[in-house]
C-alpha cells in the first residue's frame, strides 16, 4: 500500500469502530430478542482523518440496526491522521458488521 505499514493503523481504525459500534447496538440485536443481520459500509479515511464519503452499500434490512454500524463509523470520526509515507489523499474501505444470534449464527 504504497510504501505505507497499515497493520497498526488499521488496528486502531477497527478497535475505535467496534468500541463505538458496540456502545450503540440496538435493544433488538441484544437478548432475548437477539436479532441477525450483515451489512457492508464504504467509506474513505482522509489524509487529516477524518471519514468522507460514507454509504451503507449492502443495507441489513433494518434500519436501526445499518444506522448503529454507521454510527461505529461517525462516532470514531475523527480517525489518526493517515501514515505519512502513505500519498494518497484518502484511503478508501469496506467494513462488514455482522449482528449474530446467541448461537454465533446468521438466522
Amino acid at each position: 500500500r504504497e510504501g505505507a505499514e497499515f497493520g497498526p493503523y488499521m488496528g486502531r481504525v477497527i478497535a475505535a469502530v467496534r468500541v463505538n459500534w458496540y456502545a450503540i447496538i440496538p435493544e433488538e440485536a441484544m437478548p432475548p430478542l437477539n436479532k441477525t443481520g450483515k451489512l457492508a459500509i464504504e467509506f474513505s479515511i482522509l489524509k487529516n482523518g477524518s471519514v468522507g464519503d460514507l454509504r451503507v452499500v449492502y443495507p441489513s434490512g433494518d434500519i436501526a440496526l445499518d444506522r448503529a454500524a454507521q454510527g461505529g463509523i461517525t462516532g470514531s470520526n475523527p480517525f489518526a491522521p493517515l501514515p505519512s509515507q502513505y500519498k494518497k489523499d484518502r484511503l478508501q474501505l469496506r467494513f462488514f458488521f455482522f449482528y449474530l444470534g446467541p448461537n454465533g449464527k446468521l438466522q
